[in-house]
């Protein structure tokens, strides 16, 4: 057996690998730099993601920071500051195309009405109206169908926002109750759909979850159900990452595999459009992506992030705000910036890294990036894994596009983690 494949044995046996990089915390703390900031003034590409941490409960099974908002005046703060903090960014910067902007969270339609105007007309005023956008961009908004309202839904068509990303993930009450979750009645979801229509949102997402604990092949297919019934032009899929809730109840690689194949299989039978290993789906040709998803994972655009705990990335390093590591919102807000707390300056092969992995959550990588970010043939300089993985079929090489196969999509954390740097 060979260097590579007694590597591949260990790597498929590592529950963390999957679209998330770095793998540990701690890999990246030695290029962590006290009192450095990313800094974009040659940047002539750029994306910008608006994060809103607010939610009307705190669901068990999600990973990104949020609050529980019950307070009005900490939220008008909140966006107070948010709307300084891209002023000031647009006054150091805006000699650039923004190829994307979502605005996500958290869910930003829980937002007091008088709040949410203020930031999305600051947005198509201040951010749509002054900067160059590029020929695809669509810019999109988080919701869920129990804080949207007919109002807001009419503000983000006015603001210039035509697509909307609302999180089901799964109609099973049961789970959803005791993950703090609410579920929408059908009757509501129809409502929200029909606003969508009537005020000429042209894209709606649904995302669904399938690796839930006890989910069952019933539960996959009344989710189907639901999407058959709503029609929405987009559907996310997303694997449940126990490993990062610490929960060790882990469905195995093969239940997560067929769990996906059957969903994939069904949306395909819907009229979606996607490929086998990719986690969105669309009856277009869009990729079932908004421009700043798409632009950020698939074409290794620098983005900004704005609020509490928002990443942002350029070709020095990744930046996360203040508030990543669990800061009280009050604590925040006292600093009167959401200012980038941890900054790593990072290598090429660290950053070719989170490239590949967030490029993998669409089943793709793409040859050419690769070379621009290593300076040199990426066939080359990871020759022996190329061709390990090409022989035994797990990926298969398009252009310039890297496709995982559906053999290699079974141990897609491996796969791709053949291109990280590994500590021996």
């Amino acid at each position: 057996m060979n260097e590579k494949m007694i590597k591949f044995k260990k790597l498929i046996k590592n529950d963390k690998l999957n679209t998330s990089y770095p793998v540990d915390k701690e890999d990246w703390l030695k290029y962590r730099k006290e009192g450095e900031y990313l800094f974009f003034n040659n940047e002539d590409k750029l994306c910008f993601y608006i994060h809103i941490p607010f939610c009307r409960s705190k669901c068990k099974f999600c990973e990104y920071v949020k609050y529980v908002n019950d307070d009005i005046d900490g939220e008008s703060t909140y966006i107070d500051i948010l709307i300084k903090d891209i002023t000031s960014f647009l006054q150091l910067h805006n000699n650039f195309t923004l190829y994307g902007l979502d605005i996500g969270g958290g869910t930003p339609t829980i937002l007091e009405e008088e709040n949410f105007k203020t930031i999305l007309q600051f947005i198509k005023n201040k951010v749509f109206s002054k900067l160059k956008l590029s020929d695809d961009f669509e810019s999109s908004i988080e919701g869920t169908f129990a804080s949207v309202s007919e109002e807001k839904i009419k503000i983000i068509s006015q603001c210039g926002i035509k697509r909307i990303s609302f999180g089901l993930q799964t109609v099973n009450k049961k789970f959803l109750k005791d993950n703090d979750r609410s579920f929408p009645p059908l009757e509501r979801m129809v409502q929200v759909l029909n606003w969508c229509k009537q005020y000429k949102i042209k894209k709606v997402n649904i995302d669904l979850m399938y690796g839930l604990k006890n989910q069952t092949k019933k539960d996959l297919k009344n989710s189907i159900a639901t999407i058959e019934y709503l029609k929405p032009e987009q559907v996310t899929l997303y694997e449940f990452r126990t490993n990062i809730l610490n929960i060790k109840e882990n469905k195995t690689k093969l239940q997560l595999f067929n769990e996906y194949k059957f969903l994939y299989k069904q949306l395909i039978k819907l009229g979606y459009k996607g490929q086998f290993g990719q986690n969105t789906f669309s009856f277009g040709d869009d990729l079932g992506l908004s421009s700043y998803i798409k632009n950020r994972m698939l074409n290794n655009i620098s983005y900004k992030g704005f609020g509490i705990s928002a990443q942002s990335k350029n070709s020095m390093g990744v930046a996360y705000n203040i508030g990543k590591s669990d800061k009280p919102l009050k604590d925040c807000l006292k600093e009167g910036s959401f200012i980038e707390e941890d900054v790593y300056i990072l290598p090429k092969e660290e950053l070719l890294a989170k490239y590949v992995a967030i490029s993998g959550y669409c089943g793709r990588f793409n040859l050419k990036i690769m070379e621009e970010i290593l300076n040199c043939d990426p066939l080359k300089y990871f020759s022996e894994e190329f061709e390990f993985l090409l022989s035994k079929n797990y990926i298969k090489i398009d252009n310039d596009e890297v496709i995982l196969t559906r053999r290699g999509f079974l141990h897609y954390g491996a796969v791709l983690s053949l291109f990280y740097p590994h500590k021996d």
